[in-house]
């Protein structure tokens, strides 16, 4: 009697133990903070890193946006791939700088009969935005302005641009002269791979080869760099960007100020295109913009590896085995850009109940990244080793999740055998009497 109490004591003790295998996972990710919202000047804008495509900041990427002067970025690279010779010249006419003056278009300076490099005329196109030297490169090279815009849209369609459409190659407004944040970010990318083109926008001040009207030749401004880690004493502002690489800029009544452009810190390579913004006449919005996101960035978020292909993250409960825990791995590396302070959550999502066999390497749940409240990316969690089922781990588990009904089971024998052990000596007893 002693002994079927010592096993009824023993299954008691395994019926209050877990019938399964709990989920490990972090807080609710809708219980994460939001991340801080800047106040911006441009209503649209699109934030990525260069080396891994992950997207930032995304506000109305994809909405149509009138680009500017960011349109002599595609005369620029449709240019330099006509282009035969960078060191040949071309004589400014009549026709590269009809109604350029009366359309208030921004102009480098040169002047007709005046005859730069091609390497001039990309200069001035990107470098001082100048419409002269974006009519100078269309005309010399595709013999008219309209002809070098069809060039400009079909290499639009080659790079994927499908909300794009330009009417000229300066960025005058047009009501059917148009792109969006997504689209004009995969032209600047482009535009990054190109040497000479990087090297002209990270360019101060850049002066030509001598002309008939500039014989020292003309000096050109970088008409974003004037603005960047700099006083402005005209606005009393500074756009301190640390770590910025290079940009083209644009304005327009109708399209407002724009701006695409690069920026190295903290080891991420962040590119940010931002349109239409305003503030008043002749003020940076969209550099003070990039000045504002740049910053914010550079304090809040760094490249972080936060875990690497095969490194072990946590553990779960199996079955069926005779081992009761089985460490899950990462199945790829993340190298991201996020936060350096505590609002970099991972949230696991993990098997309620797993049973042996198991196979090394088998996917068996995933973990998820949050920056803030945004997911960055999920990877899969995978077994670090085989595990076999084993008849005394089939036993052992079959016995822990059903611990009731083998207590009931038990009691059940147990009640019987006190029955018949009670029926036998009350026939006993009867017997001795």
């Amino acid at each position: 009697m002693n002994k079927v109490l010592l096993v009824l004591s023993l299954l008691v003790q395994m019926a209050v133990l877990p019938a399964a295998a709990q989920p490990v996972q972090a807080d609710d990710a809708t219980e994460f903070a939001a991340q801080e919202t800047l106040s911006l000047y441009c209503d649209h804008y699109y934030l990525i890193d260069r080396e891994t495509g992950q997207v930032l900041e995304d506000q109305a990427s994809e909405e149509q946006v009138y680009p500017a002067s960011l349109t002599k970025l595609m005369t620029a690279v449709v240019a330099l791939e006509a282009i035969e010779d960078l060191n040949a010249t071309v004589t400014i006419t009549a026709e590269m700088l009809d109604g350029l003056e009366e359309a208030n278009a921004t102009r480098a300076g040169f002047i007709e009969g005046d005859a730069p490099t091609y390497t001039d005329l990309l200069y001035g196109d990107l470098m001082a935005s100048g419409a002269d030297c974006s009519r100078a490169l269309a005309i010399s090279l595709f013999g008219s302005e309209d002809s070098m815009v069809e060039a400009m849209n079909a290499k639009a369609a080659e790079l994927g641009m499908t909300g794009t459409h330009f009417v000229n190659t300066s960025g005058l407004h047009d009501d059917n002269h148009y792109s969006t944040c997504r689209d004009l970010m995969t032209l600047f990318l482009y535009c990054l791979e190109q040497p000479l083109l990087v090297e002209i926008m990270s360019t101060e001040t850049y002066v030509t080869s001598p002309v008939e009207h500039y014989p020292d030749g003309l000096e050109l401004p970088n008409l974003v760099l004037i603005y960047i880690n700099q006083e402005d004493p005209l606005y009393e502002a500074h756009f301190d960007i640390p770590g910025f690489v290079c940009g083209k800029s644009g304005y327009t009544l109708e399209g407002e100020y724009t701006l695409a452009s690069e920026c190295r810190i903290n080891g991420m390579d962040l590119v940010l295109v931002n349109c239409h913004g305003y503030k008043e006449s002749h003020y940076p919005a969209s550099i003070d913009d990039a000045s504002q996101i740049y910053g914010w960035y550079r304090t809040h978020y760094a490249r972080q590896t936060i875990m690497t292909a095969g490194q072990e993250m946590t553990q779960v409960e199996i079955g069926n085995a005779d081992q009761r825990q089985l460490s899950l791995a990462a199945g790829a590396e993340v190298d991201l850009d996020l936060p350096v302070d505590d609002n970099l959550h991972l949230v696991y999502d993990l098997p309620t109940l797993l049973d042996a066999p198991v196979t090394a390497g088998q996917t068996l749940g995933s973990v998820s990244v949050y920056a803030y409240d945004r997911l960055q990316t999920v990877v899969d969690l995978q077994a670090v080793e085989s595990v076999e089922a084993t008849p005394a781990g089939i036993a052992r588990t079959f016995v822990l999740r059903h611990a009731g009904l083998c207590l009931g089971v038990l009691l059940a024998l147990l009640l019987l055998l006190l029955i018949i052990y009670r029926a036998r000596r009350r026939k006993s007893c009867q017997r001795d009497v």
